[in-house]
């Protein structure tokens, strides 16, 4: 295949992928999440002496071998599958002839079904054109009815028009009444507006209000006090700021220290997840080699099927070709006479039913063996696949029940083991204590033993 030069896509280097906070948080999480169940297995293999990994093996290979069992069953079925399709085109034909006769057959309920609908079709015309009469009928007597609602609706505008004609006159009443009113109360508000008002005396802003009140001050006191409030919150504010800083910058670098760890996992990660591509390209070619051996050991088995059939309808044509000649050579022996001729026909006739019983004889019994193999080989390999499944499932209960015995075994070994070695010293402890009991007394200690040794000195 050629390609063009100038459509050719570049070969793009590895992308350098920017985390934020959120996606190295997320990771962390995702990490500490693994490294627990990962611990959690260790505690519970410590705990237990054993873990799951042995069954979890052993399923992946039942897996596998069933999966295998089943595309050989299923290759096994295609070869049964293309070795029946023969028998199938010998029935195409017996079936195409008895479409044949029902196709005939159909043909005249349809040609029966087609005239009753022809009947049918003109009795319904008649009554269509009956249901058009009645319906021009109709049709006139709702143009009746339409000029009178229309002389009913004109009534009812011009009632109702004379209504909202009353109505208009008695809103512009109302509205002038209220405009009256209005302007009254604007007359009245500008005579309260005219009355003098009283003059207070101007405010001094360093002189207290003097209401008898605690902890009074003036305006300018009050203002000072702002003033060293807003400064010491000011401060507050500041600190707040240097706090929330330091607190950042331990936060980055910590966010930096999980960055770096978490890049260490990824990378080996990835190397983990090249071996296990690796292992499972591998197996697939294996397994398509497999698969491969199996395909060409199948093409092989057919082709010879095919060919033994071939062989063996070679052999019954050569047989009825040998027959046709016989019968030919008999029917020349015969030509002479009527009443041989006559027999001859009837020799040949049931010569010829016979063969056909017997060949149809001979491929319902091939068909009936063949169904017969069938289905013995399938009720066999689901007996060999359910023997094989408990004889499986009794060694793995076996396995397990040893490995429990000989656990038990040695947890009982610890125990007396622990037993015998508290016994043992307790009994050592025990006699220690005695013999400081016989030799020191009950009441003696470091402290009389010095001072009985000093007066021993002494004297």
């Amino acid at each position: 295949m050629h390609v063009d030069p100038r459509k050719a896509v570049a070969i793009a280097d590895n992308a350098t992928v920017r985390h934020n906070v959120a996606s190295v948080l997320r990771e962390d999480a995702l990490v500490k999440q693994k490294q627990a169940k990962e611990y959690q297995a260790l505690k519970r293999y410590e705990e237990d002496l054993h873990d799951a990994s042995q069954f979890y093996t052993w399923q992946e290979k039942m897996k596998e071998k069933d999966h295998n069992e089943e595309e050989m069953r299923v290759r096994q079925r295609i070869v049964e599958m293309q070795l029946s399709r023969e028998v199938a085109m010998e029935a195409f034909d017996s079936a195409v002839r008895k479409k044949h006769i029902l196709a005939e057959h159909q043909r005249e309920e349809l040609q029966v079904e087609f005239d009753m609908q022809e009947r049918m079709r003109e009795h319904e015309m008649g009554e269509k054109k009956q249901l058009v009469e009645e319906t021009k009928e109709d049709r006139d007597r709702a143009r009746l009815a339409e000029q009178e609602a229309l002389k009913e609706r004109l009534q009812k505008a011009d009632h109702m028009r004379k209504e909202r004609e009353v109505d208009m006159e008695r809103k512009k009443k109302e509205e002038e009444q209220e405009m009256d009113r209005k302007k009254d109360l604007i007359r009245q508000i500008r005579a309260l507006e005219k009355v003098p008002v009283e003059k207070f005396k101007t405010f001094d802003p360093a002189e207290p209000p003097c209401q008898g009140l605690l902890e009074e001050m003036s305006l300018a006191e009050l203002r000072e006090r702002l003033r060293i409030v807003e400064a010491q919150r000011e401060k507050e504010l500041d600190a707040k700021r240097e706090r929330q800083l330091a607190k950042k910058h331990e936060k980055q670098e910590e966010l930096t220290e999980k960055a770096e760890m978490l890049a260490r996992v990824r990378e080996r990660a990835r190397d983990e997840q090249q071996q296990r591509h690796e292992q499972v390209r591998q197996q697939k070619i294996l397994e398509q080699e497999q698969k491969q051996r199996h395909r060409e050991k199948c093409i092989v088995d057919v082709a010879a099927k095919l060919q033994l059939k071939k062989r063996q309808k070679k052999e019954e044509e050569q047989r009825l070709k040998l027959e046709l000649k016989e019968i030919a050579t008999k029917r020349q022996f015969l030509a002479a006479n009527a009443e041989m001729v006559e027999a001859k026909a009837q020799a040949e006739q049931q010569a010829g039913l016979d063969r056909e019983a017997q060949k149809r004889q001979k491929t319902i019994l091939i068909e009936q063996r063949k169904q017969h193999q069938i289905k013995i080989s399938e009720v066999q390999r689901r007996r060999d696949n359910q023997d094989r499944d408990v004889q499986e499932y009794k060694t793995m209960q076996q396995t397990v029940t040893a490995r429990m015995d000989r656990a038990k075994a040695a947890d009982i070994a610890l125990k007396e083991e622990i037993r015998q070695s508290v016994q043992s010293a307790r009994n050592i402890q025990r006699s220690k204590a005695q013999r400081n009991v016989t030799e020191f007394g009950h009441s003696s200690n470091a402290y009389m033993s010095r001072i009985q040794s000093r007066m021993a000195t002494s004297c």
